[in-house]
């Protein structure tokens, strides 16, 4: 008899919310991991897409706030992009949480506008 936190029927061995919870927390390295290992649970490769994509994003995304508000504060005006990196940093985290609340509860959500745009640019990264 197999434990409530093992599924036969993953590469990995682990439940599907139990693997979509660690994509969602580990973001861009747990989506990486688990897109490559995991090929039969197709809702724990949805959360690994979801969370490549969300990292990802958050990174690219983190960097050029980070140029923009290097541009601004030599012009004198670099608490502008303080307060985007800010509220860029806060609707992170947000959007963090809603994932691993979602994940681990075996829902099938996406991220908002990210997921998106980036199955336009990426479709052959889909499951």
């Amino acid at each position: 008899m197999s434990s409530p936190t093992s599924n036969p029927n993953s590469d990995t061995g682990l439940a599907s919310n139990l693997g979509a919870g660690l994509c969602a927390i580990f973001t861009l390295v747990g989506g990486i991991i688990f897109y490559f290992i995991e090929k039969k649970d197709q809702f724990v490769r949805h959360w690994a897409v979801q969370a490549i994509f969300f990292g990802a994003t958050a990174i690219i995304v983190s960097i050029v706030i980070s140029v923009l508000t290097g541009i601004l504060a030599a012009v004198h005006i670099g608490f502008l992009g303080g307060l985007l990196s800010f509220a860029w940093s806060i609707f992170c985290f947000v959007l963090w949480i809603l994932g691993v609340l979602n994940a681990f509860q075996g829902k099938r959500w996406e991220y908002p506008i990210i997921s998106e745009q980036c199955k336009k640019l990426f479709p052959k990264l889909l499951p």
